[in-house]
């Protein structure tokens, strides 16, 4: 039966696809993107539960696979990784039951869903937490699943378990290049990005003396070999580089976090509290202390001293300003109130991260409007639209 109701869809949405028209307004495209969404993920969900059933029943097996993530990724046309997940997700869900809810009603991605089931599966009492997180973008679920997860975990045990998970993979794509993926702890993750964000500022100011002018990916590309390799490029490598540890004072003294508390690097997420005590002193840490609400204390350890406003703006958030967009890296400082070449000071309220994309914008012409009162986000309007909230 719902082999049959399947191929009844699919001639449908054949007949839709046959018959799309580019040339709709922009209005109707937005619309439709919205139903086809919906569409997709309710697809994620039946492939994901079906690729399930393929393994528990071994069906793989006549068809001359491997493995089920083996079958699925051949006939579906993705990774066996990304094969491994949906199945491990499916799984999941059998114990969560409001998540899978929304799974079946097209409400949640299967991106969204492996988000959710990963974390809830270890304390069913998150799920309603985290379900409610994912109205809010695929980049604010993951920060509520990263400390939703932390909480349910022992520091120490935490620590092990992120220690052992870690890798490093490489391979050729099809044109030759290397590509690869690698997994950090928060504490080592955190002091590399900060140090490759470092390097690669150097890069842009070497690139841009010789009037070279590449996006930012690529010259975080030459800064990334240029701190394994040491091959400078005509970019001087940095002595040092600063990583950012927000962390409450009764942590930084008890030397653990209880739940509430925080111990965690912007834009990375919570670390460890007894590393933070052990690189007290070192090179490479700021350390912000919080007592309550209050920063009692902006301890910056090492000869390089970066402003207290900059460590304000890292601790206040590292993401740009601009509504629905989620860039955390290579951010840049920017006047939002007033412009620097209009008088415009360097003061917390006139300062705002912003993407590089959105700040070619703005410095383009575009407008950026006023901060919405609960999110702190802007809008961004091209020339000669009114500002909005």
């Amino acid at each position: 039966m719902f082999r049959e109701e399947v191929r009844t869809a699919r001639s449908a949405l054949e007949a839709i696809a046959q018959g799309f028209d580019a040339s709709c307004s922009g209005r109707e495209a937005v619309r439709l993107l919205e139903e086809l969404a919906t569409i997709r993920n309710l697809a994620d969900g039946v492939t994901a539960r079906a690729a399930k059933r393929i393994a528990d029943t071994n069906a793989f097996v006549a068809h001359g696979d491997r493995t089920a993530e083996e079958l699925c990724a051949r006939v579906v046309g993705v990774g066996s990784g990304d094969a491994k997940r949906a199945i491990e997700s499916a799984d999941r869900l059998e114990s969560l039951p409001a998540t899978d809810a929304a799974v079946r009603a097209g409400r949640l991605s299967g991106q969204e869903a492996a988000l959710i089931s990963s974390v809830a599966v270890h304390d069913s009492a998150l799920e309603a937490e985290l379900l409610a997180a994912s109205g809010n973008g695929l980049a604010p679920l993951r920060d509520a699943c990263v400390r939703a997860r932390a909480r349910t975990e022992e520091p120490e045990a935490r620590a092990r378990r992120q220690h052992a998970a870690r890798s490093l993979t490489m391979w050729n794509s099809t044109d030759g290049m290397v590509e690869g993926h690698f997994r950090l702890t928060p504490e080592v993750g955190g002091g590399l990005r900060a140090a490759i964000e470092q390097q690669t500022q150097a890069v842009v100011r070497a690139k841009h003396r010789e009037g070279i002018h590449e996006p930012h990916h690529a010259y975080a590309a030459d800064a990334l070999v240029q701190l394994v390799t040491g091959e400078s490029g005509g970019a001087r490598r940095p002595a040092g580089y600063a990583a950012h540890v927000v962390i409450d004072h009764a942590v930084l003294i008890r030397g653990a976090a209880l739940p509430g508390e925080t111990c965690e690097i912007p834009g990375v997420g919570p670390v460890n509290a007894r590393w933070v005590r052990e690189l007290l002193g070192e090179a490479f840490v700021t350390a912000v202390v919080k007592k309550g609400r209050d920063i009692t204390t902006v301890a910056h350890f090492g000869r390089h001293i970066p402003a207290e406003l900059r460590t304000a703006m890292i601790v206040g958030g590292r993401e740009c300003c601009v509504k629905g967009c989620t860039r955390r890296e290579y951010l840049e400082i920017d006047h939002a109130e007033v412009d620097f070449a209009h008088g415009g000071p360097a003061a917390w309220w006139n300062l705002q991260h912003l993407c590089s994309v959105d700040h070619r914008r703005k410095t383009r012409g575009w407008l950026l409007g006023p901060p919405d009162p609960i999110s702190g986000k802007r809008s961004l309007e091209p020339p000669g639209t009114a500002r909005t909230a």
